[in-house]
């Protein structure tokens, strides 16, 4: 069965090429097709979690190259100190042959691009050009370089969509204050009085995110013809019937995988660079209403311009800023009535604690008496636990529960409230006569 074994290597390539162009091509729906022009203007960005995935896509491509150009660089140290050790390089024991592994920068760049008697070990793509073979440094080069520019795309798309996400937070701050005046003044908008904000406008691809999204573009076609390239190569020995091993198989998948992810990361990118995000909804607050006040002024000039004055037209302005300034004063109005109230409020809460002031005033005074008359000798006064417990002067002649004749607080809290109780009973009487 080997023998027969066959594949056409023009109908393999085709057939990887449909298979990616089925996976990217972009069915209309029919069931949306009323939206297709509100689909055009106003394009989704990804997803968080799409994001995350080609984030995740381009650190993993990201590893896997770098690891490859470190153990390509391994290798051109041991093959300089190869050649190191050779007859032919070897004079006095120094050695003339110094390319990567000198202090030039330049015969360094120059060792590690330009020498392709140095490889991987990547037999998949090992007959194609040094420069596009993945057995040399310049293909994962060029997936390092891609990887960067997909990582640009995402920063830039991530910068426009914060700052348009401020804009609008800063555009919602900007018409709460408004908001008050108009349910006070519903026409002040339409007669001038008020002037809304300029809405924030739709946040659209811009020059600087088109050219980002042509160069992920080339990246993207360029990784995949490079890769392809390989991949056509392990097909043709297949075809040519040479001895495959699994090796060749995993290599040649690793590289098919590797190019199929770096084209759905360089999509998202793309995606997200051509995401459109809407603005102020204008069907709460139309433009025409916005632009009202630039229309009134542009048809009084127009007039201005066409009409002479008259004594007419003079007192209808009167009448208008009359008008106004009515408005004005009942807002205005409006506001001091509220203000009275607060001070109404802050005046009651003034007197309830001076009243309670004078009572702790009060009370100290007598505390001090009852001190005074506990010191002299020879009197037989009451303690204060019997002025707690019977009642006296100090209480109001009410009686204090017996749980907090050992907490100070809570007898002064008692002989507080016991004041302003009798002070209440006070104006009480007062009133009644």
């Amino acid at each position: 069965m080997k023998d027969n074994f066959h594949i056409n290597q023009e109908l393999a390539l085709f057939a990887v090429i449909g298979v990616i162009v089925v996976l990217f091509w972009r069915k209309p729906n029919s069931k949306k097709s009323r939206n297709v022009r509100v689909q055009q203007i106003f394009a989704k960005p990804p997803s968080a979690f799409g994001v995350f995935f080609a984030k995740t896509i381009i650190l993993a491509i990201l590893i896997i190259s770098a690891s490859a150009l470190i153990e390509y660089s391994t290798n051109i140290a041991d093959y300089e100190e190869i050649k190191c050790d050779s007859i032919e390089h070897n004079h006095h024991r120094q050695c003339n042959y110094e390319q990567y592994t000198s202090n030039d920068f330049k015969l360094q760049l120059n060792g590690f691009l330009l020498t392709p008697e140095v490889d991987l070990g990547v037999e998949v793509g090992d007959e194609l050009p040094h420069t596009n073979s993945p057995d040399g440094p310049w293909f994962w080069t060029y997936y390092i370089a891609g990887c960067l520019v997909l990582t640009s795309g995402f920063s830039l798309a991530k910068k426009r969509r914060k700052t348009h996400a401020s804009d609008m937070m800063e555009a919602e701050s900007n018409l709460r204050p408004i908001i008050r005046r108009l349910a006070l003044d519903p026409t002040g908008v339409v007669e001038g009085r008020i002037a809304l904000p300029e809405p924030v406008s739709c946040s659209k691809t811009g020059r600087k995110e088109t050219r980002r999204i042509v160069v992920i573009y080339f990246f993207s076609a360029f990784m995949m013809i490079t890769t392809l390239l390989s991949v056509y190569d392990y097909f043709y020995r297949l075809d040519s019937e040479m001895n495959m091993v699994p090796k060749h198989d995993f290599q040649a998948s690793i590289l098919a995988i590797m190019a199929l992810a770096f084209v759905i990361a360089a999509n998202i990118s793309i995606k997200y660079l051509s995401a459109t995000y809407s603005g102020e909804d204008d069907s709460m607050i139309p433009n025409i209403l916005r632009n009202q006040q630039n229309i009134t002024k542009q048809s009084e000039q127009e007039r201005m311009r066409e009409q002479p004055v008259s004594a007419k037209d003079v007192l209808e302005e009167l009448a208008k800023e009359m008008r106004a300034a009515r408005r004005e004063s009942e807002l205005l109005r409006g506001q001091l009535a509220e203000t009275k109230i607060k001070l109404s409020d802050l005046e009651g809460e003034l007197e309830k604690k001076t009243i309670e002031l004078e009572g702790i005033q009060a009370v100290t005074v007598d505390m001090e008496r009852i001190i005074q008359e506990n010191e002299q000798p020879g009197n037989k006064n009451l303690s204060l636990m019997d002025s707690v417990m019977v009642g006296d002067n100090l209480f109001n002649g009410d009686k204090i529960d017996q749980q907090i004749v050992n907490d100070p607080k809570a007898i002064a809290k008692a002989a507080i409230e016991a004041y302003k109780a009798g002070r209440k009973d006070l104006e009480s009487i007062e009133f009644d006569f």
